[in-house]
């Protein structure tokens, strides 16, 4: 476990893309049965800006930057997966007036407009709108504490009943398998394995750094900001407006929690504060095959080689450095 590099991973489509500090690699199963993988490096603002590595601030920070990678290796193995569709339809595109990429910016801008106004109504809007009725039918408007949490609990039903809901897809399960393809490529790094599907196939699916563990606790601290930052008497309007900002603080916090689970994580306390992310993880992560297993070992393998010689010039340059500083 010693000198081991902090990784993380996400699953895409018939995929996985795993991260370290520098840089990340995708790794897509194509309809050709290969497996396909790009990497670039992860060039995060922190560097440039030395401020951005502070506590809580680095939390927000690695919050955006790992939703900008995970779009961009989303985007990627969306491309791979429906690489047959378009080769089927290439006549019909060169004589279209818009140009292939131009058009696939285009719908995916959309979708994800579209996708944020859906999340943003349904987790973030409806929540608080059912809340101050509920308070008005059951008399629990000015408890500033009751009406928060509740905000929260529900927001944490809707979201486990969208989970559980779309789970039951076959899409969604393969994507379930790769996300239990990611933990257990993982475990076989940092407990010093091989990296060989077979070594693989030996632990868990559930790992507590997972971001599923991340949104479970940012749950929790949320409930705290609330119930101290937003009366219930604030019309919906002003209460997004002070609840989005508090975004920063509260995922910077939870970001920090997560981190301790390297140092304090056979704590039992700790154990019991992670537990239910855990436990989602039986949702949202499925026993993978050996193929996909491959395919996550090779997405990992390929961050681990860039990191390895990126350190290596690392090195290089601070001895070359050194030495004209002796001369």
């Amino acid at each position: 476990m010693t000198n081991k590099l902090n990784v993380g991973g996400q699953a895409v489509i018939e995929g996985v893309m795993m991260r370290s500090a520098n840089f990340y690699s995708v790794a897509v199963r194509t309809p050709a049965k290969k497996i396909k993988i790009i990497s670039a490096p992860v060039n995060s603002l922190a560097k440039k800006y030395g401020f951005l590595k502070l506590p809580i601030l680095r939390g927000f920070l690695a919050l955006i930057e790992s939703m900008s990678i995970g779009f961009k290796a989303l985007d990627f193995s969306t491309k791979i997966y429906e690489e047959n569709e378009v080769k089927k339809n290439t006549k019909k595109i060169k004589k279209s007036i818009i140009s292939p990429e131009q058009k696939e910016k285009i719908v995916s801008f959309l979708m994800y407009l579209l996708s944020f106004i859906i999340v943003f109504f349904v987790f973030v809007y409806l929540p608080i709108l059912l809340t101050k009725f509920m308070s008005k039918k059951f008399l629990f408007f000015n408890n500033n504490f009751l009406f928060n949490i509740t905000i929260v609990i529900q927001r944490l039903i809707i979201f486990f009943i969208y989970i559980w809901a779309i789970s039951f897809m076959e899409d969604i399960k393969r994507l379930f398998m790769y996300h239990g393809a990611e933990h257990k490529a993982i475990y076989t790094y940092e407990n010093g394995k091989k990296l060989t599907p077979e070594n693989a196939e030996k632990f868990t699916t559930l790992h507590p750094r997972c971001g599923t563990a991340f949104i479970f606790i940012t749950f929790v601290i949320s409930i705290i900001f609330f119930a101290i930052l937003l009366p219930p008497k604030l019309n919906i309007i002003n209460r997004l407006i002070i609840e989005i900002p508090l975004i920063i603080p509260i995922a910077g916090i939870s970001y920090e929690i997560l981190k301790l689970s390297d140092k304090i994580g056979n704590n039992i306390f700790f154990k019991l504060f992670i537990f239910p992310g855990l436990l989602f993880q039986k949702i949202t992560t499925m026993n993978p095959d050996r193929e996909q297993l491959k395919v996550a070992l090779a997405a990992l393998k390929n961050v681990l080689q860039k990191e390895k010689n990126f350190l290596k010039k690392e090195k290089s340059k601070n001895a070359g450095k050194i030495g004209k500083n002796k001369k």
